[in-house]
C-alpha cells in the first residue's frame, strides 16, 4: 500500500512535468504569432506602397492634371506616410521600434503637407488622391 506522501510526490511530479511542457510551448506559440503578425503587416504595407507607386507612374504617363483616387486600409501599426522626391516612405511600429518601408519611383513625388500625405495621419481606411502636376505627382489624403 502506498503512503500518502508517495502519492503526493507523484502528483507533484506529474504537475511539474505538465508545466515543463506547457510553459515553453506557450512561449514558442506567442513568439510565432508575433512574428506572423509582423510579417502580415509588412506584407500589407508592401502591397499598399507598390499600388501607390504604380498609380503615381500611371498618372504621370497619362499627363498633366490627371488624377485618381486610391482607397487603402493602412494597418493599425502605421504611423505616417511621407515623400522624399523620388521615394514614398511608410513608417510603421514593430516590437523593435519604428520601421520604414521605402518605395522608389521614376517620377518626382510630393506630399501636400510638408512632404506628408496627410495633415493628421491616421491608420485605417483612407482615400488618397494622386494627381499629376507640372514636373511632379502630388499625393494627398482626400477628405470628403
Amino acid at each position: 500500500m502506498k503512503s500518502k506522501a508517495q502519492v503526493s510526490v507523484e502528483y507533484l511530479f506529474i504537475i511539474g512535468m505538465a508545466l515543463a511542457i506547457i510553459v515553453p510551448g506557450s512561449i514558442l506559440f506567442y513568439k510565432y504569432s508575433q512574428d506572423s503578425n509582423e510579417k502580415l503587416v509588412a506584407s500589407q504595407i508592401n502591397r499598399i506602397g507598390k499600388n501607390i507607386i504604380n498609380e503615381v507612374e500611371r498618372m504621370k504617363a497619362i499627363g498633366k492634371y490627371s488624377w485618381t483616387t486610391l482607397e487603402v486600409n493602412f494597418p493599425e501599426s502605421t504611423r505616417n506616410v511621407s515623400t522624399n522626391d523620388y521615394e514614398l516612405i511608410i513608417f510603421y511600429q514593430t516590437d523593435r521600434g519604428i520601421t520604414e518601408s521605402v518605395f522608389f519611383s521614376d517620377v518626382n513625388i510630393s506630399g501636400e503637407y510638408s512632404r506628408d500625405i496627410s495633415q493628421d495621419f491616421h491608420s485605417g481606411y483612407m482615400k488618397i488622391k494622386i494627381e499629376s502636376k507640372e514636373g511632379y505627382v502630388s499625393i494627398q489624403e482626400r477628405v470628403s
